[in-house]
């Protein structure tokens, strides 16, 4: 038998108690975001007060740019509690279009940086589209993979994988194409992940890990992919080829991070870090720069935070009342996870030097304020779990 709940039990966010209401939000996942965030503020001012990078002539530059875009990224973070997400998931599709156009825009009105064009200038100040754009696609997987309106059982059918490699598929040839590999990668693990966790069969994964790899050598031997970029993967099978060239970046940056030994030279004392020998020290290798001036004690801090706001995401996710709460939970984590795992990677020589910031630390507005809107989703799905709809708490009651 079915049993119904009546609507003012869940109904609205109204309806639930005040009490619960005012501690119903994970205070671990905001205020350790908010932390090592501040951290990085420090750091990127301690990387860029000496170097002065982009012929800038304030050393508080960077420390003020980046504090002003972490209030930003708070506001939205805040600003996104007051929508319940399931109102977000019947809007996907809106979203999808948010998110390519984004990444269109690239294309007619970007310019070049390091051999991609991922940049929008606006005047007083400059966007990375594909930074909020891995945010809209984590939406759009979610709301196409979870369960819908007219299931009884949550199933993950040949025309859900269908239609969400479709929606991955467009995101990713719209960051190749600018090109942007790291962050294109990061796309398809993020995918890969949501796929594998909604519970689809396990031919699917190895169908497009099989299409993935015949698309990659297809285009190595269509000449699509630039020498610069191979250079960067055969530094990182031979990491001892060279200390010049293509093997510069890694070079100068396992020299700074091994130099900071157990603790560290001391903040604003890295000598790597001050005679700008590690290249972008304060944007994708920053980690170079705690490792130097904060030693292995700091890095491993740093990765322990990080590796909590991860657990975070994953344990609502896990907590969640309905399929769509625990894949945009997940997605959010799993962007976290990769951009953590790759960033880190190519400091010490784990990974190739593919240009992924990392998450909360690298300075940028727009890889800070993405995260934080990942965030806001992530408590999102936490603060309205127990708001659900009727036919919602009836199917789950389905003996």
């Amino acid at each position: 038998m079915i049993k119904r709940r009546r609507k003012k039990d869940f109904g609205d966010f109204e309806s639930l108690d005040k009490e619960k209401r005012a501690v119903r939000f994970d205070f671990i996942l905001f205020f350790l975001a908010l932390a090592v965030s501040s951290f990085g503020v420090l750091m990127i001012y301690s990387a860029t007060r000496e170097t002065l990078p982009g012929g800038v002539t304030d050393p508080q530059y960077y420390l003020k740019r980046q504090a002003i875009w972490l209030a930003a990224g708070i506001v939205i973070c805040i600003a996104v509690q007051f929508i319940n997400y399931r109102k977000i998931q019947r809007y996907w599709w809106l979203i999808f279009i948010i998110g390519i156009s984004f990444l269109a825009a690239v294309s007619l009105f970007g310019y070049e940086v390091h051999g991609s064009k991922s940049w929008i200038d606006l005047k007083f100040f400059t966007i990375q589209p594909s930074e909020f754009s891995k945010v809209f696609m984590v939406i759009s997987l979610a709301a196409v993979m979870s369960k819908w309106k007219g299931e009884k059982v949550y199933q993950v059918t040949f025309k859900k994988v269908a239609i969400s490699s479709t929606v991955a598929l467009i995101f990713v040839i719209l960051v190749l194409l600018e090109p942007d590999y790291g962050t294109a990668l990061m796309y398809f693990i993020a995918y890969l992940g949501l796929l594998f966790l909604s519970g689809a069969n396990f031919l699917y994964l190895l169908s497009i890990l099989g299409l993935t790899a015949g698309g990659f050598f297809i285009a190595l031997k269509a000449g699509l992919i630039k020498q610069y970029q191979l250079d960067r993967i055969l530094v990182f099978l031979k990491p001892d080829v060279s200390s010049e060239g293509a093997g510069y970046n890694l070079y100068q940056s396992k020299l700074a991070i091994g130099s900071g030994d157990f603790l560290g030279k001391g903040l604003f004392l890295g000598k790597q870090t001050n005679l700008s020998y590690v290249p972008a020290h304060h944007t994708d290798f920053i980690f170079s720069v705690i490792g130097e001036e904060l030693g292995f004690l700091g890095a491993v801090l740093v990765l322990l935070v990080l590796g909590v706001i991860v657990w975070r995401c994953f344990y609502i996710a896990s907590n969640s009342s309905d399929s769509f709460g625990m894949l945009l939970s997940s997605g959010i984590g799993f962007i976290i996870l990769s951009q953590v795992v790759i960033n880190i990677g190519m400091t010490i020589g784990l990974m190739p030097i593919i240009g992924i910031p990392l998450p909360f630390l690298s300075s940028g507005g727009s890889s800070l304020i993405s995260m934080f809107l990942g965030i806001g989703l992530v408590e999102n799905v936490y603060i309205w779990k127990e708001v659900r709809k009727d036919y919602e708490i009836a199917y789950q009651e389905l003996k």
